[in-house]
């Protein structure tokens, strides 16, 4: 068992490598294309740089994840092959949740996690390798897991003393990286980068994080000067997620399944939303109201009403979203007990690391040690409070998913120490 656990714990890359060969012949993959905007997108900069900087480019969702797809697709772009599209963009997103596991991994080496820790993380991301699956489509999930994972890697640097100048301005870099890929974590950005001048750290060390931070402003404008898209559109995308937010789970609490409303599997709280939105539209019209505005008073109103009703929803999201439920499996003829045996079992791999993440957030604070327990606290809980007031997914939490492994691993390694005592 030892040499089993030697050779896994030196090799987590390889071993994930492995499992994205394997797991790209299984029939458990999400949509080839996502939505089509990542896919769309990319090979409208291709288009974009080949027509002499001119043409249309439509952001719609995370700006930097259009230039992670950029290199795979330029490869193979004088094909115009979608399925040499695909093949690319799968490649590249399997390297970058390799890169993702290797930084992950180096934070555990760092702060001297037991092998044992790293063992168990090993078989629970092989058990359910959600990271993977996620990596089997152009839906640029993977590229915020990697993000994530350097922010830890740079961050466990820093708690071990062993952070250079360069490091925060890396740092720095990672948090601009998961903005470019989730702009949704705008929020913990801003308050991550107020912790990080505060820290007492050397005035140089926070020079080099300011000017890597700098890069997000700067990110901002060029997204701005590219994007042809309609401003309207993403204010209509926010007024129904946030309108969207105040149904769900509310009529039919545990209907968790994701809905878009276009088939029988439509659920009435869904249903009830789009009923509300027309309705709202229709006086928005008939007064000439700002729509974005009086959607966004309606919802107050509706918190404000129904305050009962709110802390149930939050409640249940907080499980819901951090559930895994596969649509096509659900939708699928297959028996129920197929449908849920699977995702009971994917679920509770996945709660482990859930509600192990709780208790090891409370030893963090019990144990002082803030350094890990607040940018922890900042990342976990923007991304639930998102999904709280705007639409709920999964998908939204999936940046969060290297801080929960990497608070499993810490819960493990530190039962009778911290690891400031394992480092000393």
């Amino acid at each position: 068992m030892k040499r089993i656990i030697d050779f896994a714990v030196k090799n987590p890359v390889l071993i994930t490598a492995l499992l994205c060969v394997v797991f790209y012949f299984l029939p458990f993959k999400p949509k080839p294309f996502g939505d089509g905007q990542f896919h769309s997108g990319t090979q409208q900069i291709i288009e974009y740089v080949l027509n002499g900087f001119q043409g249309n480019i439509n952001i719609d969702k995370g700006f930097l994840t259009l230039f992670c797809y950029l290199i795979p697709y330029a490869l193979v772009y004088t094909f115009h092959d979608d399925h040499l599209f695909f093949l690319s963009g799968v490649i590249f997103s399997c390297l970058f949740v390799c890169l993702s596991v290797f930084y992950l991994f180096k934070a555990f080496a760092i702060l001297r996690f037991t092998d044992k820790s790293k063992f168990y993380v090993l078989v629970l991301m092989s058990l359910f390798p959600i990271h993977i699956y996620y990596a089997m489509g152009i839906i640029g999930e993977a590229f915020g897991f990697f993000a994530s994972s350097l922010l830890i890697y740079f961050w466990a640097k820093h708690y071990a003393g062993m952070a250079h100048r360069t490091d925060y301005f890396r740092l720095a870099l990672s948090l601009v990286l998961l903005y470019g890929i989730k702009p949704n974590m705008l929020p913990f950005i801003f308050v991550m980068t107020l912790y990080v001048l505060i820290l007492k750290i050397p005035k140089a060390n926070k020079m080099y994080f300011a000017i890597g931070m700098a890069l997000v402003p700067v990110f901002i404008l060029v997204e701005r000067s590219l994007d042809n898209s309609n401003f309207e559109f993403k204010n209509k995308v926010f007024r129904q997620q946030l309108l969207w937010s105040r149904f769900e789970l509310r009529d039919e609490p545990f209907n968790w399944m994701p809905q878009h409303g276009q088939d029988k599997f439509a659920s009435n709280d869904y249903l009830n939303n789009l009923e509300k939105r027309k309705e709202l539209d229709s006086i928005c019209i008939a007064n000439k109201y700002d729509r974005t505005t009086y959607y966004v008073q309606w919802v107050k109103n509706d918190i404000l009403s129904n305050p009962g009703l709110t802390l149930r929803q939050y409640s249940l999201k907080f499980f819901q979203a951090q559930s895994f439920i596969i649509s096509p499996l659900m939708k699928s003829d297959k028996s129920k007990v197929v449908k849920y045996g699977i995702h009971i079992y994917i679920n509770a791999i996945n709660y482990i690391l859930v509600i192990v993440g709780l208790f090891a957030m409370y030893r963090l604070f019990r144990k002082k040690e803030y350094t890990l327990f607040f940018p922890f606290l900042f990342f976990w809980g923007w991304g639930l409070l998102y999904v709280f007031v705007f639409h709920s997914e999964q998908r939204y939490m999936f940046p969060v998913r290297p801080v929960l492994l990497f608070l499993f691993a810490y819960w493990v390694s530190t039962d009778k120490f911290s690891p400031k005592q394992v480092l000393v």
